[in-house]
Order: structure tokens, then sequence, then C-alpha cells
């Protein structure tokens, strides 16, 4: 009996741990419980995930730091309590049928599946919380969190941990820190090189029903559709 409590606990700790049998996702939540002697942080309850690809066909949409920068727009549908995003390059694993992909993705992948960069990750909060004002929005209220390298993410194929993740947790009674409903962006680039290649962002969330597009007329669509 204590061997298959001891095996069970491991299995829970593996799965949470890795994200095996959790759609694999390494990207995980602040919380965290305790299996036994092991403290584990607790997947989110709702992940969205978006495929890319950057090369000449895909121009930069503004500067971050003098460096060429490319956006991405998610629209949160009610408040939450944590929003979390991570950028893998390459991209791993295959988009399902649910999961976003930019209209680059197929064709980049077809000419160089193993192009990369190393990313770089700011979010936002825009000026818009009415779903039918996305396709005009045009002002960024507050920049809620950054991340350049993560420790917790896989190595690139060069075998730096140059992955990035980050967090940010509600603050209800600061404004400019609430996750409220309303539009936001993730803005990503490169100080180590050009942005060239594939990548997986991934948005993790305690709330459904998130959607993600790499233009404001298209998250316009999805959402009001």
């Amino acid at each position: 009996m204590k061997l298959l409590k001891a095996i069970s606990l491991g299995a829970i700790a593996f799965t949470l741990a890795t994200g095996f049998g959790l759609g694999g996702n390494a990207l995980k939540s602040s919380k965290k419980v305790k299996k036994g002697p092991v403290e584990i942080s607790v997947p989110y309850a709702k992940y969205t995930k978006y495929f890319g690809y950057v090369d000449q066909n895909v121009k930069p949409e503004g500067k971050y730091k003098n460096k060429d920068a490319y956006y991405l727009y998610v629209w949160v549908p009610a408040a939450a309590d944590e929003i979390g995003l991570s950028m893998i390059s390459p991209a791993k694993g295959k988009a399902g049928k649910k999961d976003f992909k930019h209209s680059n993705f197929k064709a980049g992948m077809k000419s160089d599946k193993k192009a990369y960069f190393d990313t770089y990750l700011v979010l936002d909060r825009m000026a818009v919380v009415d779903p039918g004002k996305i396709k005009s929005a045009k002002k960024v209220l507050d920049t809620l969190a950054k991340n350049d390298d993560s420790s917790e993410l896989p190595k690139n194929p060069g075998g730096s941990k140059y992955n990035s993740l980050l967090r940010h947790k509600s603050q209800l009674g600061n404004p400019t820190k609430a996750i409220v409903r309303g539009l936001y962006r993730i803005t990503f680039t490169s100080f180590r090189g050009d942005v060239k290649g594939s990548y997986l962002a991934t948005v993790g969330t305690n709330v459904p029903g998130l959607k993600i597009a790499d233009s404001l007329e298209e998250l316009h669509k999805i959402v009001n559709k």
C-alpha cells in the first residue's frame, strides 16, 4: 500500500511538474501546492496557443528599445486573478484545430522549420474594454510584465535557456495592475540577433474564451463574429 501511495504521489508530481497529460504546457501558474514532500506549481485552468512564423514576409510593427518589434493582440473576456505568458522558439508540437495560427506559419515551416530566435516579451494593457472597439485601439495604458530569459522553459536548439516566460497577478486595489476584461498586447523582439523563425506563444489564465490574433482587425473579427 505504501508503495502504491508513493507511486501515485510520484505520478501526480511528474504530471504537474512536466505538463505531461495536461497538454504538455511548460507554463504553470504562480500558485503552488504540496504533494507529500514535493511542492508543485499548479497549471492554469485554460491555455490558449498561437503558432507564428517571422521571415521577410512579416514586417515589424514597431520598435522596442531600438529593436524591431512584432505584436500579438489578446482579448480577455472576463476579469482574471493571474495571466501567464510564454514564448518558445522554434515552435514545439503541432497546432490543433482550436489553436490560433499566423497566416505565414505553414509556408514558413515548409521553408525552414529549424529557424529560431531568442525571445523577449512585454505584456501591455490597451485602452479598450468594449469588444466592438478592438479594431480602433491605439493607446497602451499600462505595462504589466516583461521577461527576457526563463530557466523554467526548455533550452533552444543552441543549448541556451533564452525562451521567455512571464506572469502577472491581478491587483484589484491598483487600477494600473488589475487584469480586467479588455484588450491586451504582446510585444516580442530579440536582443540577440534578428527575429526570424517559428514560435509558440502560450497564454494561461483561469478564465475561458481568450482570443489571439496578429492584428487588431483580425482579432476584432474573431471576437465579434
